[in-house]
């Protein structure tokens, strides 16, 4: 079963050796690799080429595509899937790395399972220093759908799993122009209705987290606009297949909830942008009580613990 890696390129001169190595030297032997330079300002590609000259047996199975302008995270992996060939496919960060074996131990539970998506464990890593490790959901599909929806109580992360290539025909926009953030919980937050899956607790993904993540700091006014614009996209998603299940729900008022605290959009700008109609009566309730400044918000934000608890069990 032939795979392919869709790697998306910007800015990692520093890192992409590290990555390259551990792509091409997989005891997997029947991959594709697809590389997408997204306009990066360094020496990323060259770095990239002098690796790949040291794997003379993976240079006939290695691409890299441009785009003809700056994309982002979102457009380069839409290009990136326009790119594939094969029937399965996953995603790597260029800046982090992948267990030797980590494409052997996914294909080898996807043949076991025939599940449309197979979720590995990955362990994050500074330098060269290994830390905690965090295996994937072992829910029953039904409750990892509602956990995945209600945002944050499982991975959302597009890497670090295995993708049947027919499931483009099942999803048919994976990745949007513009959305940078949060592109991932856009993808699973949909992707999860309309797929089966299965997991391993092998280790198959290493995660870099020298970079601080979004949500650690102060975000700017353009990722709050691409995770308005995410969320936007899941609820059109959901507004299409007749209702929005409670969990979606809950994934939406966690806008608010991020509002109040202060780390995120406007409660205008949320409103503006996701058009948002709660239509379960705990969904209007919870609506109601982040919208109002005279209810303490430590009693809202109970409420909302206690109802995301009860929607997801």
């Amino acid at each position: 079963m032939m795979i392919t890696i869709l790697v998306p390129v910007y800015g990692v001169e520093q890192h992409i050796a590290e990555c390259a190595e551990t792509l091409f030297a997989q005891t997997y032997q029947d991959i594709e690799y697809v590389f997408c330079d997204d306009c990066t300002p360094d020496d990323s590609i060259g770095v990239l080429q002098r690796v790949l000259e040291k794997y003379p047996e993976r240079q006939m199975h290695v691409r890299i595509v441009r785009n003809e302008r700056n994309l982002g995270s979102g457009g380069t992996r839409k290009h990136l899937m326009e790119e594939i060939q094969s029937e399965y496919f996953c995603f790597v960060d260029s800046d982090d790395k992948l267990p030797l074996n980590a494409i052997e131990t996914l294909a080898r539970r996807m043949q076991e399972t025939d599940a449309d998506v197979v979720d590995g464990a990955y362990q994050v890593f500074t330098n060269d220093r290994l830390g905690s490790i965090s295996l994937p959901s072992h829910d029953a599909l039904p409750k990892y759908r509602r956990k995945m929806q209600a945002v944050n109580l499982v991975r959302h992360q597009v890497w670090g799993r295995l993708y049947k290539t027919s499931t483009k025909d099942i999803l048919r926009e994976w990745f949007f122009d513009g959305i940078d953030m949060a592109e991932d919980y856009c993808v699973m937050a949909r992707l999860c209705a309309v797929v089966t899956r299965a997991w391993t607790d092998e280790i198959v993904y290493l995660y870099r987290t020298e970079q601080q993540s979004f949500y650690s700091t102060q975000p700017s006014a353009k990722s709050i606009a691409s995770v308005l614009a995410a969320k936007r996209q899941i609820l059109s998603f959901y507004h299409l297949r007749g209702h929005l299940p409670l969990a979606v729900e809950i994934g939406m008022l966690d806008t608010y909830r991020m509002c109040r605290d202060g780390r995120g959009a406007t409660k205008k700008q949320i409103d503006e942008t996701l058009q948002y109609v709660p239509e379960h009566l705990t969904a209007k309730l919870l609506l109601y009580l982040f919208s109002s400044d005279r209810i303490p918000y430590n009693l809202t934000l109970f409420l909302y613990k206690i109802i995301r608890w009860f929607t997801v069990r």
